[in-house]
């Protein structure tokens, strides 16, 4: 992913997918299998969402 967004791809992860028949239809016959698949392409920049707030780093981590 790193690699593709350093092309100017966005790139990204996906789960929820029907697993054996990926490996059915794209791994038959071999030893290999799929663990997950990665979407990519250009998006949209107008249809993002802004970043959510994140706590600041002192509120977030305490040291003992």
């Amino acid at each position: 992913m790193i690699a593709a967004r350093a092309l100017g791809l966005d790139a990204g992860p996906m789960s929820g997918f029907d697993a054996e028949r990926i490996n059915q239809d794209f791994f038959h016959g071999t030893d290999w299998q799929v663990n997950l698949l990665i979407n990519l392409g250009y998006g949209d920049a107008t249809k993002l969402h802004d970043r959510l707030p994140r706590p600041d780093f002192e509120e977030a981590c305490r040291f003992a």
